[in-house]
């Protein structure tokens, strides 16, 4: 018995050895044909080799097993070879077989046939999938592809086989070989009609995946991993009851592999030792079938390139941009919105106050909007609630009860044991000067189209001159129309007066930012400009169509400000300096109309810079601040900043009460009440201005 085992093992061992060189020949054969296939299509599409070992690389990490990249360069393309990759022999299967059962297998008298109709069926599937793109084709032109003689893919004894098969009716095969394919796998949608009074099959789409396993090489493989999983288990049965059990046990009483519980410590087939840890052979991952790595290749595939993503995120970035809304779209939906937030009120469910008291236990009825009954002589309480309600046209000798709004308070203030409100005092507006303001110039370089405009407090007056887009060539940075409709003004006015300078296409512009910072154009300035010899300028340097000899100052008013009216005219008179730098008969002009008051000025320079006056700009030489509170708030704001001076003046009453215009009993220019306390070198030049201002004021008048 022992020499005939010896003898049957050493026959298995020489018969493994057989097959395991005949798959390695065969492993190597279809390694050749397809780097050969490769080859061939790297003169259609040359980066094809970078491309595929790019998407290896990703699919075996993705499975954890080691990349092999493809050769360089590629093996020169047989132009004799065939296209489709030949099926293995059948003989290494029945070997196997042989092999893994010993028992003699009964022949099945279909074998000839279903071996038939299983190679008509793969060459079925290799004329479907060469279809690319795929186009509908019936049976008739599918048997006429497969038999014709430029059809590669089929080789002579593949083509002898399909007439062979249902007795020479090669139609008939294919039909058949088609419906099977429906049947098992799905991987063929198919159609019957009519041609000539006969029914043919049409062939309306496949499934290349599915029809990707009617190939011999994958039915071959999946059966030899399936004979090779049930060899070992086997194999691994005979062996364990071959041996003495741990506990002892005679041959023969040993536990089977497949019932033995996983906690005794036996190895497991699926990968390591069912120890009593949870066993790592019932966590192991399932083995990796072809079509899982086809649907990761496709979900690859699928993926977005980098350039597609940027493509999509600035489509993305695109569509915000257009549904984002402008300045214009935001001040219209502003003007529909409620002052001071919703005004909305709910109604008491209890009605009355006297209800909602009994109902919540409380001396004070809750917020609500509650009625009052209206309780007259001929009301009777029994009858309810009248239907009409208000709208009844007899409520004056109707019998049911009605309801009016109760307005009046719960509890007087006496009762509750609270004094009544007093009435407060008037505070002092907010866009008056303080006593240190008054005389001193105040500035701070920026850039207005992001500073923190709430920090500086109210104005009486606020003049800008803007850096206005007029699409023209100018000697310094223009501002965009939105960055216009965007800045704060709201925050620096409550009641006061706006100088808004324009020119050119601005005019229209500045009426509209005028709006939307809810101010209301009521007048208009206009600056005549004059040359060195008080001529009027003939040639302006802006204007597309007409030299511009003038400009024009919008002035609009904002809730209700204290002003002096008609004590000026809408026109000046002046001569032309510096670019963009506006006439000084406007400083004195503005302190006349709204004496006393807090001003400001946007997009200023150093020579904009008066005493009484804040100004803004980015041509500024630093931050002057002498106003303590506003110095604190700046420097919460902007802490980095150094600002000047660092010790702040601090006038006293009688200072600020003796050089105060209200303080004096004659009336004098403006310039001559705040010469005293501007710098000494602006002495001179407000001299000049003011005689200057009144020379044109005396030529006006005599002309």
């Amino acid at each position: 018995m022992e020499t005939q085992s010896q003898s049957e093992t050493s026959d298995e061992t020489t018969n493994i050895k057989e097959i395991t060189h005949q798959i390695s020949s065969r492993i190597q054969t279809l390694h050749h044909s397809q780097l050969e296939l490769i080859s061939t299509l790297q003169y259609t599409v040359p980066d094809i080799t970078s491309s595929l070992n790019l998407h290896l690389k990703v699919i075996s990490s993705f499975n954890g097993r080691p990349f092999t990249p493809l050769p360089h360069p590629l093996p020169t393309p047989n132009p004799t070879s065939k296209r489709r990759i030949q099926p293995p022999p059948i003989t290494p299967s029945l070997k196997i077989t042989k092999l893994l059962h010993p028992e003699p297998l009964t022949e099945d008298p279909l074998t000839e046939t279903g071996n038939g109709l299983s190679t008509v069926r793969a060459m079925v599937a290799v004329c479907l999938l060469e279809r690319v793109p795929f186009t509908e084709i019936d049976s008739v032109d599918l048997v006429g592809k497969l038999e014709s003689e430029g059809f590669q893919s089929v080789t002579a004894a593949e083509k002898a086989a399909l007439k062979e098969v249902a007795g020479g009716d090669s139609l008939a095969a294919v039909e058949t070989a088609l419906r099977l394919m429906v049947e098992d796998n799905g991987g063929v949608q198919l159609e019957e009609v009519k041609v000539n009074a006969k029914v043919r099959v049409l062939v309306k789409g496949i499934d290349r995946v599915k029809l990707v396993k009617e190939l011999p090489e994958n039915k071959q493989n999946e059966s030899n991993s399936n004979n090779l999983n049930n060899a070992n288990a086997q194999s691994f049965g005979g062996q364990m009851m071959g041996q003495r059990g741990v506990m002892g046990r005679p041959r023969g009483m040993a536990v089977s592999a497949m019932h033995r519980p996983m906690g005794m410590g036996m190895y497991s087939p699926m990968g390591g030792s069912g120890g009593g840890g949870g066993g790592g052979g019932m966590n192991s991952k399932p083995p990796r079938s072809e079509e899982d790595d086809l649907k990761d290749l496709e979900a690859l595939l699928n993926k977005k390139s980098f350039k597609e993503m940027q493509k999509s995120k600035t489509g993305e970035e695109l569509l915000d941009l257009i549904h984002r809304p402008t300045a214009r779209e935001t001040a219209v939906a502003a003007k529909f919105k409620s002052k001071g937030g919703s005004q909305v009120k709910e109604y008491c469910t209890a009605l009355t106050k006297e209800d909602c008291r009994r109902q919540t236990g409380s001396f004070i009825s809750c917020e609500k909007v509650h009625f009052r009954r209206i309780i007259a002589a001929h009301t009777d309480m029994n009858l309810g609630d009248c239907s009409f309600l208000d709208t009844c046209r007899h409520m004056k000798t109707c019998k049911y009860v009605h309801y009016e709004l109760d307005s009046t308070p719960d509890v007087p203030h006496m009762m509750m044991g609270v004094p009544a409100p007093s009435k407060p005092l008037k505070p002092q507006r907010a866009e008056y000067c303080s006593e240190v303001e008054l005389g001193e110039s105040q500035w701070i370089n920026c850039d207005i189209r992001n500073f923190r405009m709430d920090i500086l407090g109210q104005y009486g007056v606020i003049m800008a001159d803007p850096p206005w887009d007029i699409h023209m060539e100018l000697p310094y940075g223009t501002m965009a129309d939105d960055e216009m409709r965007n800045l704060n003004i709201q925050a620096l006015q409550t009641d006061g007066l706006i100088f808004l300078w324009v020119t050119g296409r601005a005019m229209e512009l500045g009426r509209e930012c005028l709006e939307l910072w809810g101010y209301k154009r009521v007048e208009e300035i206009i600056w005549v400009k004059t040359n060195q010899l008080q001529r009027i300028i003939r040639t302006g340097r802006t204007g597309h169509w007409l030299n511009h000899s003038k400009e024009h100052c919008l002035v609009g008013i904002k809730g209700d400000p204290i002003v002096n009216r008609n004590i000026d005219t809408d026109v000046i008179v002046a001569e032309v300096r510096e670019t963009s730098r506006k006439p000084d008969e406007m400083y004195p002009l503005l302190e006349r109309i709204s004496p006393r008051t807090r001003k400001l000025e946007l997009f200023a320079r150093m020579h904009n810079t008066h005493a009484g006056w804040m100004s803004l700009g980015n041509q500024l030489n630093g931050a002057r601040l002498v106003d303590e509170g506003l110095r604190a708030r700046f420097k919460a704001a902007y802490p980095e900043v150094e600002v000047q001076p660092q010790s702040p003046p601090r006038s006293s009453a009688m200072e600020v009460e003796s050089r105060s215009p209200f303080a004096r009993g004659e009336s004098q220019p403006m310039s001559a009440q705040f010469s005293d306390v501007r710098p000494p070198e602006s002495t001179t030049y407000a001299a000049a201005g003011e005689s200057n201002s009144r020379n044109l004021d005396v030529e006006m008048a005599t002309g």
